[in-house]
């Protein structure tokens, strides 16, 4: 089993990965067989559920409309083989989205509940959009 740092180090660098803007991270970070979930919030009523080709989806498209999208951690908690983040994300929109117009900075605060396996790898990822901002 890997430790809480190793763990702790490893979502980082997910993060890290993530801000790139590019969909590598999810290969990278995520074990083939890894379960992801985003629950239903204001900004996608029925949530998003899949695997690491639906997150690695949603990354390529989240990269064509908010090229700039960035992640930033403000709090971090880890105990054995869970890590729990609390980020702001923000994006400009590059393009229309829905009522979006060009131009328009989004944000949101989500809290992130990640489980790894004893490589280290993301075996489940769930999140929670508290607010959008």
């Amino acid at each position: 089993m890997a430790t809480v740092e190793q763990n702790e180090a490893a979502a980082r660098r997910c993060i890290d990965l993530y801000n790139q803007g590019n969909s590598d991270w999810v290969d990278i970070c995520y074990s083939p067989n890894a379960q992801w979930i985003e629950h239903p919030h204001l900004g996608n009523p029925s949530g998003h559920t899949g695997g690491r080709d639906a997150l690695r989806r949603l990354s390529e498209f989240q990269i064509s409309f908010f090229p700039d999208r960035h992640m930033t951690v403000t709090d971090m908690v880890a105990q054995g083989n869970v890590v729990v983040l609390e980020q702001d994300w923000q994006g400009t929109a590059a393009k229309p989205f829905g009522d979006t117009p060009v131009g328009t900075v989004e944000k949101s605060r989500i809290a992130t509940f990640l489980t790894f396996d004893e490589n280290a790898m993301i075996v489940k990822h769930e999140d929670y959009v508290a607010s959008v901002l």
